[in-house]
């Protein structure tokens, strides 16, 4: 029996056994059409990106999908593989990275975002389009408490729900305002950019923490290998790593490291259960060994030059000629299409780009012909 939610009067079903997911799985494959949304928490409230929950509907059935229980997804994956079922998401980037990170790589997306985007929507949120279009309210005080918590509360389940359960009336009204001013197309290229999103694995991530850049080169080093211990800290403690040891803490503890147990222990940022003996000597460890590889790396106790802009290929005459050029189609543009759309076709880093003398260069098809056709309205040459 499904759970009722009283703001929409509609129901749904909260998935916790292979027979329940079984019986799902049958209603969801003779779909066209599927509304999707995945509740996670990225480092919040547990260690790393965790799926906690998946909410998926038909139009006439909303599932919510306890991953905690119903172990092996792969069913369902191939459901969101599939490019002849339509899957109607909210902004989907965060989505389709995690999904891909699961193994699972989504085929025939439609995101409501892009769509309200593409139609000028000056504020495309869930809730801000809901309110805009369907006159609802969305409470969003769920929005940001622990989904890894079980048993998940009422509340919890309501909000999870009322993310997909308008999503199928969302889609037709913003596809045929789309069809009515010829944008289909449009939606129809970003969102097959979105479904070709890769993960890209960040180096260096220690030098993005804030003071890192006042480390000298052998300091960079220690920080790079407590970034590591910390990292094996948070994952043991199941405890996001900025909560295991502060940020500032940790860039702190390479720029002047504590040099016994009772420095150790006024440490300010570290957790509680952190303050003993044994991790004391775990780290005077992780320091030592990486002081000496910093050694033998001859890393020096200078602090890194700053790097330079790039000389400019034209000279300063001829960027504020192009700028100027550039602008104006920019401008004619967010007159005749809109001012939010603009951002999409012509997007602020592609205009200094071509400023400082770099060619234009398109991902999307329909952008560089709007480009194109507005350029040369104006008689500008590109």
């Amino acid at each position: 029996m499904g759970q009722g939610l009283r703001q929409t009067g509609r129901f749904f079903s909260y998935i916790t056994t292979e027979t329940e997911f079984i019986g799902a799985l049958t209603q969801l494959a003779h779909s066209p059409e599927l509304a999707l949304d995945l509740e996670f928490d990225d480092n919040r409230y547990t260690y790393g990106l965790n799926l906690c929950l998946v909410q998926i509907a038909t139009r006439e059935a909303c599932f919510l999908i306890d991953p905690f229980t119903i172990k092996n997804l792969e069913p369902l994956w191939e459901l969101i593989e599939n490019p002849a079922i339509i899957k109607i998401i909210h902004s989907s980037t965060n989505d389709i990275l995690l999904l891909k990170k699961l193994g699972c790589k989504p085929k025939g997306v439609f995101d409501t975002e892009i769509a309200a985007r593409l139609l000028n929507f000056l504020r495309t949120s869930y809730a801000n389009i809901l309110q805009v279009i369907f006159n609802i309210e969305v409470d969003k005080t769920n929005q940001v408490s622990n989904w890894n918590t079980r048993p998940l509360s009422e509340d919890q389940l309501a909000y999870a729900a009322t993310d997909v359960l308008h999503l199928h009336e969302l889609k037709d009204v913003l596809w045929q305002d789309l069809l009515n001013l010829g944008r289909t197309e449009w939606l129809v290229e970003e969102c097959r950019l979105l479904e070709d999103l890769e993960i890209k694995e960040q180096s260096d991530r220690h030098l993005k923490l804030k003071g890192s850049e006042r480390l000298t080169y052998f300091q960079q080093h220690l920080l790079k290998q407590l970034f590591r211990f910390r990292n094996q800290l948070a994952q043991q403690y199941n405890r996001p790593p900025a909560m295991v040891i502060a940020n500032e803490t940790l860039v702190a503890l390479a720029l002047q490291p504590a040099s016994d147990f009772k420095s150790w222990q006024f440490t300010k940022g570290l957790m509680g259960q952190l303050k003993d003996n044994h991790t004391f000597r775990e780290y005077q460890h992780v320091l030592n060994t990486a002081g000496q590889e910093a050694e033998d790396l001859q890393l020096t106790h200078q602090r890194p030059f700053r790097t330079r802009r790039p000389e400019l290929l034209i000279s300063s005459d001829e960027a504020a000629e192009r700028r100027q050029k550039i602008q104006a189609v920019q401008a004619r543009i967010a007159q005749e299409i809109g001012e939010n759309v603009v951002n999409i076709i012509l997007p602020a880093g592609m205009i200094n780009e071509y400023a400082d003398g770099k060619s234009l260069e398109f991902k999307k098809e329909y952008a560089r012909q709007v480009v194109a056709q507005t350029a040369a309205a104006l008689h500008i040459s590109l």
